[in-house]
């Protein structure tokens, strides 16, 4: 777990020099995990998928990184009770859906990670994706305190608690492979998807 968060804190200093990254491929070393009774799946240290804790969705039931398995990712991390940045990622996010051909959407799953799990409950982030009419291709997650900071550092999403509840932070969306790899990353609002569908794209 150590060589995954100092990987990733590496990946992240590199992200922040420009708007946009690739996640530098470094070293084969990997684990195998176990999924069902027989079939197995070589994750690499690289994978949030070894990053061991548990999530709360907003369908009221409860999940593991390691369940995204199997399909590409666009993830990012917001609060509900953003008034701009957030709602403004949502958007370009769904920018990016919206781009992709049917039968690409099959194949990607977008993912909004609270920053705020106190507030967010699952009423709370149901509410949200209502009012953001979300499709069942997205996933909204929380989880304490610990591991909302934990995969915040693997993420590289800076975040700053703030004295009205509301917090600084980064506005960065993800690419993760299959295996649950950073693949690439978009940093700012209003950004052209085009970088990041031809990143997509590389993973299908």
């Amino acid at each position: 777990m150590k060589k995954l968060l100092l990987h990733l804190s590496l990946v992240t200093i590199v992200a922040i020099t420009g708007a946009c990254s690739r996640k530098t491929e470094t070293g084969s070393c990997c684990k195998t995990a176990v999924s069902g009774d027989s079939a197995r799946t070589v994750i690499s240290d690289q994978s949030i998928f070894l990053l061991e804790s548990d999530w709360e969705t907003y369908r009221n039931s409860s999940m593991a990184l390691s369940d995204l398995s199997g399909k590409a990712t666009v993830a990012a991390m917001i609060f509900t009770h953003c008034p701009s940045a957030c709602p403004r990622i949502v958007a370009d996010m769904k920018n990016i859906e919206s781009s992709l051909s049917e039968e690409e959407r099959k194949q990607v799953q977008f993912l909004l990670i609270s920053m705020d799990p106190e507030r967010d409950t699952p009423e709370r982030m149901r509410q949200f994706a209502a009012d953001h009419r979300l499709n069942d291709t997205w996933e909204m997650i929380r989880a304490d305190k610990d591991a909302t900071m934990e995969i915040a550092q693997v993420l590289g999403v800076r975040i700053k608690p703030l004295d009205d509840g509301g917090f600084d932070h980064s506005n960065i969306i993800q690419i993760l492979n299959r295996n649950g790899e950073l693949s690439f990353q978009q940093q700012g609002l209003n950004i052209d998807p085009g970088e990041c569908l031809k990143q997509i794209r590389l993973l299908l």
